[in-house]
This record gives structure tokens, C-alpha cells and sequence, in this order.
């Protein structure tokens, strides 16, 4: 499994400062250079301590295991949450 990209990235606003929402669609290269897109939610909140937690939710069911695309997912969503949205 490989990691290709986001697409259709939205941050939706919140009145709660420390917590961001992002919505939008991941590329992954699965077994035999099989692509698929994933459609997912996410939730990015700081903690006290700086952490950040990442709730994650995926809308399209997937035929893999789904750990390691969760992994990957959370590590570039929090890349996006520190670094802002690509443009």
C-alpha cells in the first residue's frame, strides 16, 4: 500500500478554536497497482499539551485492511493541520 495524495480537501469552520474539521478524498496504490479513493472525515483536536488527537471516519468501504490506510491518513492530516491546507 501507497500513499498518493489528497484531493478535494475542506476545512469546515468551527467556533471552537482549538478543533479543526476537514473533509475530502484520499489516493492510495493498493496491491497489484490497484488505485482507489477513499472519502473521509476528520476531526483534529489540540490538546492541553500541544498533541494533537485525530478522529478519523471513512465514508467508502474499502477491500483492505484498513490500519495501515488509517496510520497514513492520520500522519498527512496532521501535516495538513500544522502546516495549513495545501493550495
Amino acid at each position: 500500500m501507497k500513499f498518493l495524495g489528497m484531493d478535494e480537501i475542506i476545512k469546515k469552520d468551527t467556533l471552537i478554536y482549538y478543533r479543526n474539521e476537514y473533509s475530502g478524498s484520499a489516493s492510495f496504490a493498493l496491491v497489484a497497482d490497484k488505485r482507489t479513493s477513499i472519502r473521509f472525515q476528520s476531526i483534529v483536536e489540540m490538546k492541553p499539551t500541544g498533541e494533537r488527537d485525530v478522529f478519523l471516519k471513512l465514508l467508502d468501504n474499502i477491500d483492505y485492511p484498513v490500519i495501515p490506510i488509517i496510520k497514513s491518513l492520520k500522519e498527512e492530516i496532521i501535516n495538513i493541520d500544522r502546516e495549513g491546507l495545501p493550495l
